[in-house]
């Protein structure tokens, strides 16, 4: 269990470790409606920043750092819709029987 915290090691200091991790992992974030029992049930207390911030941004830059950003050019197979970057506009491609 990884509980997101302000409180809790740097996430730059743990990450390569927690990368180790071969089991699921359960994130858990929250803020105040986190029950204090948490810090010491979690294997890790993880903070994103010292700073305050969202419980959003901080699971988004948590998974972004777990997977070394890795996910930024995931592609999902069998996925019917595939949007195509561009600069301005919209283009989406379907793709009959998937990827």
């Amino acid at each position: 269990m990884v509980h997101l915290t302000m409180y809790g090691l740097p996430l730059q200091d743990v990450v390569t470790s927690l990368r180790g991790i071969a089991s699921d992992v359960l994130v858990v974030v929250g803020g105040a409606k986190v029950p204090g029992d948490i810090f010491d049930l979690a294997d890790w207390n993880v903070a994103v920043t010292s700073q305050p911030h969202s419980e959003v941004s901080a699971l988004a830059v948590f998974l972004h750092e777990l997977r070394g950003g890795e996910e930024l050019d995931a592609e999902f197979e069998g996925a019917r819709l595939h949007v195509v970057p561009r600069a301005h506009g919209k283009e989406v491609v379907e793709r009959h029987g998937g990827v």
